[in-house]
């Protein structure tokens, strides 16, 4: 048995989405998907050739596609992209922007942990904050994705100071 397309088993027509992280890997897998499923989207990464990959690939579905280039881990460039939507808010908000880089435990300095705990844990809090502010009243939906790694790579690092 083949598996449906989306579109036969959800709608979002009316709806628009803003996905982080959505220049490559599951964010451009969401955006596709969300194209599909008929939903306006709100692209944003900070790799802008990426994003400009991932518009061109979903052009054949009949769904308005704006991208948003910007450094998440700055507070005020995030500010600048709500400011920037001007009436096209979303009212599914998807964070999935992440990083993982890494680097040996006993390594790890002030200035990297920063950044990774900037991307994966405050992004994800000033993106839900600048949604409530503008859905309060309307309702909407807030996605947040995780991954597996943040657990696994704690694991491991616990093991290697154990052992």
């Amino acid at each position: 048995m083949r598996p449906k397309p989306i579109s036969e088993l959800i709608s979002l027509k009316g709806r628009r989405a803003l996905i982080t992280g959505a220049a490559a890997g599951i964010g451009e897998a969401i955006a596709y998907r969300f194209a599909e499923a008929g939903a306006d989207l709100e692209l944003a990464d900070i790799d802008e050739i990426g994003l400009q990959r991932v518009k061109e690939m979903i052009t054949d579905f009949d769904v308005e596609v704006n991208t948003h280039v910007v450094d998440l881990s700055n507070r005020s460039e995030i500010s600048k992209l709500w400011e920037g939507l001007n009436g096209r808010e979303p009212d599914i908000l998807v964070n999935n922007a992440g990083i993982y880089p890494f680097k040996n435990f006993l390594e790890v300095d002030e200035e990297f942990l920063r950044k990774v705990v900037s991307i994966n844990l405050d992004v994800v809090f000033w993106m839900c904050q600048e949604m409530i502010r503008r859905r309060l009243d309307k309702g909407g939906v807030i996605i947040n994705v995780g991954s597996i790694e943040g657990h696994t790579a704690l694991c491991q690092r616990s093991r290697t100071l154990h052992d």
